[in-house]
C-alpha cells in the first residue's frame, strides 16, 4: 500500500509498505479523508520529537471498515478514528486529566493516516472507534479529532455563555474555535487574525474580526471591551511573542488558554504580580480525550457546527508536500488528503 513518510526537514516521500495485518480485537480501516494538521506541517519543517524519521504522519482519519476481528464491527462500517487513547488506569486518567497520561501514545494508528489503510490497535477500538452516520461524509469526518482538541481548550477555559471570548489566530484550528463559541451561544466572540480570507470565514461566526496587519490587537481589544479585558482568551498562534501579547488582554478575574504549541526552545514572560493580584487563570491543553472525541462527532452529526468552508482543499499523497508549504505560506485554510 502507498504511504508518505516524513524522511527528514523539509523532506517527505511517498514509498510502498504491506498491508498491516490484524489480531484479536482490532480493525483494518481504509482510509478515505485524512486531514492535514498544523502538527504534521511543523514536522515537516523543523521535525518533531514524537515522530522520528520515517514516521508515516496523518492522524485526522475517516475511512471505512475492510477488516475486523472485533466485536460489534464489521466489514463496511463507516468509521472515524482517534489516533491514540489514554490508558484509562494511571494517576493522572483516573483523576480524568487523560491528555498527561504517560501511555498516551503506547497504542497508536498503524502506520499513520497518510496510507491507504490503517491498523487500529484494539484499546483504540474500545475508546476511539466511533461509527460515522451516513448523512456525514469522510471529509467532514476528518474533522472529528481537531474539534476534538478544541472542545479540549474550552472545557479548560471553562467558558460561559455570558462570557467575552478572543480568539487570536485565523488558522484551521481558531476557525474552529470561532464555530463552536458561536455554537454555544457565547454573548460576545472576537477573533484576531492578519489572513484576509480567513478572517472573513471568520466573520460568519464572530461578532468582530482584528485584522492585526491593519490593527493595533492592544488597543483593538481595549475599545471593544470598554478598557477591561476580554474574559476568556484562546491563543491559537505558535508564537511566543503573540502569546506574550495576548496576557495584557485578559480582564481581572479573566483566563487565557495557550492552544497552540510552540517551539521547543520558546520562552514567554510574564508578569506574576497581575497573575496573582488580579487572579488571572492560565492554562495550556494538548490533544484530546475520548469524551471530547465523541463530542465533536456528536456535534458534527446534529448539525451543531456549521464547518462550511473550512475545507478549501483535496491532495492525493503525491501533492501532500506542496500542500505542507502551501500551508507555510498562509494559502487556503484547511486541507484534506483524499484516496481513491
Amino acid at each position: 500500500m502507498n504511504v508518505l513518510r516524513y524522511i527528514a526537514q523539509r523532506q517527505v516521500e511517498v514509498g510502498d509498505i504491506p498491508r498491516p495485518t490484524i489480531a484479536t480485537g482490532e480493525v483494518l480501516v481504509q482510509t478515505y479523508a485524512c486531514g492535514i494538521c498544523a502538527t504534521d506541517v511543523k514536522t515537516y519543517v523543523r521535525g518533531h520529537p514524537l515522530f522520528p524519521p520515517g514516521t508515516v504522519l496523518g492522524h485526522e482519519i475517516s475511512g471505512v471498515i475492510v477488516e475486523s476481528q472485533a466485536a460489534g464491527w464489521q466489514p463496511g462500517d463507516r468509521v472515524v478514528v482517534a489516533p491514540f487513547v489514554p490508558c484509562g488506569e494511571c494517576r493522572y486518567c483516573l483523576r480524568q486529566q487523560w491528555t498527561l497520561c504517560p501511555d498516551l501514545f503506547k497504542s497508536y494508528v498503524d502506520p499513520g493516516g497518510f496510507s491507504e489503510y490503517v491498523r487500529v490497535p484494539q484499546v483504540i477500538v474500545q475508546q476511539g472507534l466511533l461509527h460515522l452516520p451516513a448523512h456525514v461524509d469522510f471529509l467532514t469526518g476528518s474533522l472529528v479529532e481537531p474539534l476534538a482538541c478544541c472542545y479540549h481548550g474550552f472545557e479548560a477555559l471553562n467558558v460561559r455563555p455570558d462570557d467575552t471570548l478572543l480568539i487570536i489566530g485565523d488558522g484551521p484550528m481558531g476557525l474552529m474555535q470561532a464555530m463552536i463559541a458561536r455554537s454555544l451561544g457565547i454573548a460576545e466572540i472576537v477573533m484576531a487574525g492578519l489572513t484576509p480570507p480567513r478572517l472573513a470565514l471568520g466573520a460568519r461566526y464572530v461578532h468582530q474580526v482584528i485584522n492585526v496587519a491593519a490593527q493595533n490587537l492592544h488597543e483593538a481589544v481595549m475599545a471593544l471591551s470598554d478598557g477591561v479585558g476580554m474574559d476568556k482568551v484562546f491563543v491559537s498562534v505558535g508564537q511566543a511573542e503573540v502569546a506574550e501579547q495576548a496576557v495584557p488582554l485578559v480582564r481581572r478575574g479573566g483566563a487565557i488558554n495557550f492552544f497552540a504549541g510552540l517551539p521547543s526552545n520558546a520562552r514567554v514572560t510574564l508578569d506574576p504580580n497581575r497573575l496573582h493580584y488580579q487572579e488571572i487563570f492560565v492554562s495550556g491543553t494538548f490533544a484530546f480525550a475520548p469524551v471530547h472525541f465523541a463530542r465533536a462527532l456528536q456535534a458534527l452529526a446534529t448539525g451543531q457546527l456549521d464547518v462550511t468552508g473550512l475545507i478549501t482543499r483535496t491532495v492525493r499523497l503525491h501533492e501532500i508536500e506542496q500542500a505542507f508549504q502551501d500551508n507555510t505560506h498562509y494559502q487556503g485554510i484547511k486541507s484534506v488528503v483524499v484516496f481513491d
